[in-house]
């Protein structure tokens, strides 16, 4: 554009506008979370773990959310579909403790490390089968030859019977019925509690070998979130929205792998992601509209606060470890039944649990409270979703307390407070996650304002030409107007409607004052 035209737009401009704005001092533009609530080891906790969780977070030190999270997700996922709860008397409802969660943080701030301290007693537990599969095995290899001589045997008697003049019936019915109750012997398979790195198909195959269900461990989450988005891989986001509930079977059909059928897919989720990664995934579901509740299912995803380095040399607290490892050891290997579970039955394929009187109550007046209040009110869209997935939370947490204490018989009162408490806890996380979105849009108009006072971008410009000049954090048009909307609430541009090659857009003045903001 030639400086005469321009000055001929200009003056064109300024008759539209009629009235030249009167600038003040644009404002910073700030981008602030919200804080990450804290910590209340007392109220979060029964001691047994309190004193495990604090411990191994001074120690290393990061924050005590960090190790808290993992540790649950992993009880959760050791008891897994061995039994549920029923948060109703008289309703089928049922739910089991697996849970889906993480660990938000940038990379110094011992994400991985944290996940260890807890993921540990699942290797130590896979470690054990891996033993006890030997001895299995042999037994097995000798009740297949014992089979294979048995099933020799009868055949023989078959042929026999068949071979003379006329067939001997009744040796040959004998024989046959010999065959039909002839079982063979069951490959013994290794208990599986985690997995790192598996395709859908292969967890199928793991899972078809433990109904219990199985934890899967991804140091960095956005890894798995993203390839559900494959093309060719849909099937998989279905798999794991599934597995989150715990009681379903799922069929996985294969031209080349053939038919794998999983009585009971049960997964838990755990692994890490950091802020900047996480705020980009969440943006792409907010602008795309493509929510199918995915991300509001990761419930224990916490992101706390950085605790301030220092170095530290001592012993592990005595017993504190013993403790949770002991635990973990009797939730593998417990009888739900036996501890007071009901048993399973023609409408409930798993073994359940209820709440007492005192619980009952409680999970009432905190469901009623739930619905009425925050999610009808909730303004917050992703929230508001969130909101609707706390009820399998607060059970899922209140069982995996009261097994984790060794209790046993219904749910009891303590256990459902502490899940309360981490429901209160949780949704304060979830809006510093959520708020990541908003964070984005905020950065990237703070990114806009300082090319701005840096003149490289021109007066009178359009959402689609900023959008045009490829500047990082607006990838989209609808990223342009988000920063420009927020640009001018605080006063660094003003917007007016314009005619462009006789079609009718929206255009923006810069504040003059903007040139020379900091």
């Amino acid at each position: 554009m030639t400086f005469e035209n321009y000055d001929k737009l200009v003056g064109a401009l300024d008759d539209e506008l009629a009235i030249e704005p009167v600038w003040s001092e644009p404002e910073e533009i700030k981008s602030d979370l919200p804080l990450a609530p804290p910590f209340e080891a007392d109220a979060l906790l029964p001691p047994i773990l309190k004193d495990f969780v604090l411990d191994e977070a001074d120690r290393m030190p990061c924050p005590p959310d960090s190790i808290a999270s993992a540790l649950l997700v992993v009880l959760g996922a050791v008891v897994g579909a061995k039994c549920g709860i029923k948060p109703k008397r008289r309703d089928d409802w049922i739910v089991t403790p697996n849970l889906f969660g993480g660990v938000v943080g940038y990379p110094s701030s011992k994400k991985t490390p944290a996940m260890n301290v807890a993921m540990r007693f699942l290797d130590r537990l896979e470690s054990k089968e891996a033993e006890l599969l030997g001895e299995r095995e042999k037994v097995y290899e000798a009740e297949s030859a014992a089979y294979d001589a048995q099933q020799a045997a009868i055949k023989s008697s078959m042929k026999q019977a068949a071979s003379g003049a006329k067939t001997d019936g009744l040796k040959m019915s004998a024989a046959v019925a010999d065959m039909q109750a002839l079982m063979p012997p069951e490959k013994p398979h290794p208990r599986r509690f985690k997995s790192n790195d598996a395709t859908v198909e292969k967890l199928a195959d793991i899972l078809s070998h433990n109904e219990f269900g199985i934890l899967v461990l991804r140091d960095e989450l956005i890894g798995l979130l993203s390839s559900w988005e494959r093309e060719g891989r849909e099937g998989d986001k279905a798999f794991y929205l599934e597995g989150w509930n715990g009681t379903g079977s799922f069929d996985v059909d294969r031209i080349g792998r053939g038919s794998q059928h999983v009585k009971n897919l049960c997964l838990s989720v755990f692994g890490g992601i950091q802020p900047d990664l996480l705020e980009r995934y969440l943006t792409q579901i907010t602008n795309s509209l493509d929510n199918d509740g995915r991300i509001q299912r990761f419930q224990v995803l916490v992101f706390p606060e950085a605790v301030e380095w220092e170095w530290r040399d001592r012993y592990p607290v005595q017993g504190a470890r013993e403790a949770v490892r002991d635990v973990i050891d009797r939730l593998a290997a417990f009888d739900p039944v036996q501890d007071g579970a009901r048993p399973q039955d023609d409408f409930a394929k798993i073994p359940f649990f209820h709440f007492d009187d005192e619980a009952q109550a409680l999970f009432i007046e905190w469901s009623t409270e739930l619905n009425r209040e925050l999610i009808a009110k909730e303004q917050n869209p992703l929230m508001q979703q969130h909101f609707g997935k706390f009820e399998k939370l607060f059970c899922a947490i209140a069982l995996i307390l009261h097994l984790a204490e060794g209790n046993v018989g219904p749910v009891q009162f303590e256990s459902a407070v502490r899940a309360a408490a981490w429901c209160e806890y949780l949704a304060g996380h979830a809006r510093r996650i959520y708020g990541l979105v908003e964070v984005g849009k905020v950065s990237a108009a703070k990114m806009v304002s300082r090319r701005i006072a840096s003149g490289k971008l021109h007066d009178h410009f359009s959402a689609r030409e900023l959008y045009k000049k490829g500047w990082a954090g607006i990838t989209s048009h609808a990223d342009a107007e988000n920063a420009l909307r927020i640009l001018e609430d605080a006063g660094w541009v003003v917007s007016y409607d314009a005619i462009t090659d006789g079609r009718p857009t929206i255009r923006y003045q810069i504040n003059p004052l903007a040139r020379s903001a900091k």
